[in-house]
């Protein structure tokens, strides 16, 4: 019994220019350091397995001594409990590339021109040598994250080697500006969900949000992915200050949700503007967003959800399938702490 982290014993994350355990960064690190790292200035090389976990101890290990490692202090992942110390990976997240077909006026992205239009390194070499190995779980959880997955010139290889011919437990967000028939056979199977920040319910204010007029491409590509048998798909609405935060636009937004027959809808609020005020949210927000809630949950059909800002991690609107594996999902995953987390340090 002990203080550790699953991601720290069975964990990989694929950074621009590391590998490293997680992609959480906790907000009062020593030094501002990054999540622990496991290989400075990586681009893509197989990593025979002892030495992998051997680098994987060195965190462990800190962890068993009764010590925290300097880069996971005060993060929210931390657990004492009888930990699985054999060495199989069960959590990967692929967030090594920015490119992308939009550009959003909230991304983090923004600032890191270099990384959005430079190629980046080749996963599946490494990854099919895990899996050759038996390293990794034929269940993994498998994130894929960083600019649009889409576009990244290995997303239909992971998805099939992964989602359609495997069982891995796939979570991809996506613009949905190009259509993955992939992605839909993923979906399809049941064993993947997307997020769609669709953040609006008109072609003006997507194309002020998106900075790209491609809103009818995105609504049809939003059907055809919702349309799946098995589909877990879920459209996003983040709040922007002057933008899109009205009733008005909420409306709209539902209509699309209604028609699409979205299986979550998820209300949040931009990240920049919760940095620029400290966390002190003008009350304007929380009021607005109980009348979204309010109004989405006139309709079936659905779960509704909400991030901390408006008092609970979770309300349940009305649904009619999946709602306590849902609600528990996400009450493991987006509790206040790792809200206040991914908010200011996320990668995509």
């Amino acid at each position: 019994m002990y203080k550790s982290c699953n991601l720290i014993l069975h964990g990989l994350c694929f950074y621009p220019n590391e590998l490293v355990s997680c992609c959480y960064s906790p907000n009062e690190q020593v030094n501002g350091g990054l999540a622990p790292i496991l290989y400075d200035k990586y681009k893509g090389e197989i990593i025979e397995k002892n030495e992998l976990f051997s680098r994987m101890r060195k965190y462990s290990d800190i962890f068993k001594s009764g010590d925290t490692p300097p880069e996971c202090l005060n993060c929210f992942q931390i657990k004492e409990k009888e930990w699985d110390e054999t060495e199989y990976i069960d959590f990967i997240t692929i967030t090594h590339y920015t490119c992308c077909n939009a550009d959003c006026i909230y991304c983090s992205n923004n600032l890191e021109v270099e990384e959005r239009t430079n190629e980046k390194y080749d996963v599946m070499p490494f990854l099919m040598y895990l899996k050759n190995e038996g390293i990794l779980k034929n269940d993994l959880e498998l994130h894929l994250g960083g600019g649009e997955i889409t576009i990244y010139k290995e997303c239909e290889s992971i998805l099939e080697e992964f989602g359609i011919k495997g069982n891995a437990h796939i979570h991809a967000a996506t613009n949905a500006i190009k259509y993955s028939e992939n992605l839909y056979k993923a979906i399809e199977k049941g064993n993947t969900n997307i997020i769609i920040s669709l953040d609006c319910g008109t072609r003006e204010t997507f194309k002020k949000i998106k900075r790209i007029d491609a809103f009818d491409k995105v609504i049809e590509n939003i059907y055809k992915y919702s349309s799946a048998k098995e589909h877990k798909v879920t459209l996003k609405y983040i709040l922007i200050p002057g933008v899109n935060d009205n009733m008005n636009e909420f409306k709209k937004f539902i209509e699309i949700v209604r028609k699409a027959k979205v299986s979550t809808v998820r209300l949040d609020i931009e990240g920049r503007y919760l940095r620029s005020v400290n966390n002190n949210i003008n009350p304007y927000y929380f009021d607005l967003a109980e009348k979204m809630k309010n109004y989405a949950q006139k309709f079936d059909g659905y779960v509704f959800q909400y991030h901390e800002f408006i008092k609970q991690p979770i309300t349940k609107g009305i649904c009619k399938k999946n709602l306590k594996n849902t609600i528990d999902f996400y009450k493991l995953k987006y509790l206040k702490t790792a809200i206040k987390e991914l908010y200011t340090s996320h990668k995509y």
